[in-house]
């Protein structure tokens, strides 16, 4: 008898350090992003609760560097327990993982939630971009859809009503021209084309209604309805009207538009913070929605990344699922909203207790709130060459740019460099 009550008793101990024990789950993120955001949130989930612990693995260079680290960890059984991954390349990520079972599907976690919780959370245009082959394995953390910041101080002094930003390139231009006339020491606009990846491409080709890639993701699409030849149109304009200057890092320009020598600049919301406190009070410093081709079908592409879960031990699983839950929910969304400026992805999140006041009460910061609709997929490359394919083809953006190559002629190019490379 006694024999059988220490037995119990052993075992009731057992359950309770079992039900104690803090679960430690180890994630993977970039440099860029680590301190500015990832930090912050690790350290508000390990404060509000007592159950999960999350740590950061040595932060990746890059995207594409996380990318490279993940593929590696896949081939030695060396995964993080979750990770942050590009939209472009989570497909090809997700594909290869799993074919070796080191993905979690998402769908069947939040089936687990109630019933309203995807709908109170989400929209379905968010929650693609964490999808692949229709299944969910990634949540949308950061969102990013191009915007401009402006100099309304420049605006006032070119004769421009700096309430009414240009709503179309037409506009844009004549705007363009009239903040170049101001001196030599002025540029007008910053060129978005020739950055670190395609997203200022894609750009161009999704605005016009018009998509990269077919719905199986194998072969390119942009060059449909001749969407490839009017972006490399544009990309021209953006240099004989626009003003925009090509042989210049993005560095050098940016310095010029913080200093109050540039009048736009079109890029990421996530810059909204540091463009801020590089201006400070130097000048009216503002931002507005990105003019669209196509008011009815145009949209931008989403930059960002999603949270992918790739533990396997059920215990991992389950506490990887919280911390996402928070990080891409109303609460975890605020904080990084308001850290860098991204779009938040959770829609919850615009509600007067997280973002809706500050957004009300800094207009600056809520630019990406009202692009929402116009979030498009950001898409990647089948294959393993997709740097590989950017580099040669933003040769020959710059080509075009420069008028070394008709638009003709550069758009033929990247279709052949596209399909030459994209399956190797």
């Amino acid at each position: 008898m006694l024999k059988k009550i220490l037995t119990t008793l052993a075992m009731t101990v057992a359950f309770a350090g079992v039900a104690e024990a803090k679960v430690t789950i180890t994630c993977l993120t970039n440099a860029g992003h680590l301190t500015r955001q990832h930090e912050p949130l690790a350290k508000e989930f390990n404060a509000m609760q007592d159950e999960i612990e999350v740590i950061y693995a040595a932060p990746a260079k890059n995207y594409s560097d996380t990318h490279l680290k993940l593929f590696r960890g896949s081939a030695t059984n060396t995964l993080p327990d979750c990770a942050f991954e590009a939209y472009n390349q989570l497909p090809s990520l997700a594909r290869a993982l799993v074919k070796r079972g080191q993905v979690v599907n998402l769908d069947e976690l939040m089936a687990k939630e109630s019933a309203d919780w995807k709908d109170k959370n989400f929209t379905s245009q968010m929650l693609d971009l964490g999808r692949v082959d229709g299944v969910q394995y990634g949540m949308p953390f950061n969102a990013s859809v191009i915007q401009y910041y402006y100099n309304a101080d420049l605006f006032r002094k070119a004769g421009l009503d700096p309430d009414k930003f240009p709503t179309s390139y037409d506009e844009l231009f004549a705007a363009a021209k009239k903040i170049n006339a101001l001196g030599d020491d002025i540029m007008p606009m910053f060129q978005y084309l020739l950055g670190g990846d395609d997203w200022g491409f894609q750009t161009l080709i999704l605005q016009q209604g018009g998509r990269m890639m077919s719905d199986d993701g194998q072969s390119i699409a942009f060059n449909e309805n001749n969407y490839h030849v009017n972006a490399m149109k544009m990309a021209r304009r953006l240099v004989t009207e626009g003003g925009a200057v090509v042989n210049q890092s993005r560095k050098t320009q940016f310095a010029a538009f913080t200093e109050g020598r540039m009048g736009m600049w079109a890029l990421s919301p996530a810059g909204a913070r540091n463009a801020e406190e590089r201006v400070g009070e130097a000048f009216d410093l503002r931002s507005a929605i990105f003019p669209v081709w196509n008011d009815k079908m145009g949209r931008l592409p989403t930059g960002g990344n999603a949270a992918i879960i790739t533990a396997k031990d059920p215990a991992k699983i389950a506490a990887a699922w919280e911390y996402l839950k928070f990080v891409t929910g109303p609460k975890g969304q605020e904080i990084t909203a308001k850290i860098t400026g991204y779009l938040p992805t959770n829609k919850g999140s615009l509600a007067p207790e997280y973002l809706g006041n500050f957004y009300a009460k800094n207009p600056y910061y809520a630019t990406p709130s009202k692009q929402y609709q116009r979030a498009g997929a950001w898409a990647g490359y089948p294959g393993t060459q997709s740097e590989k394919i950017w580099r040669d083809q933003k040769s020959t953006i710059r080509a075009v740019m420069l008028g070394k190559k008709t638009p003709e002629e550069g758009a033929a190019d990247l279709v052949k460099i596209a399909e030459k490379l994209m399956k190797r």
